[in-house]
């Protein structure tokens, strides 16, 4: 039996992993480049990799925006 909170973090995990992925596509051209290519050899991925990285960019800053609201409302 699979602990529900582990599978939680997992799912919650990946898409962090993908927010980067995402955020480093913007940034390097060499990374769009082989991004590219993968996404031309395995057309079927490609939408299900856009909107990962898309919401997952979407879910890192809300966690950072989080974390510092938090230490910021500690030093108060």
């Amino acid at each position: 039996m699979v602990d529900p909170r582990a599978a939680f973090a997992g799912a919650v995990g990946s898409w962090v992993i993908y927010g980067f992925k995402g955020m480093r596509y913007l940034v390097s051209r060499n990374y769009r480049t082989r991004v590219h290519a993968f996404w031309h050899a395995h057309p079927e991925r490609r939408g299900g990799g856009i909107r990962r990285m898309i919401l997952g960019a979407m879910l890192d800053v809300f966690l950072i925006a989080t974390v510092v609201l938090v230490i910021a409302s500690q030093k108060r």
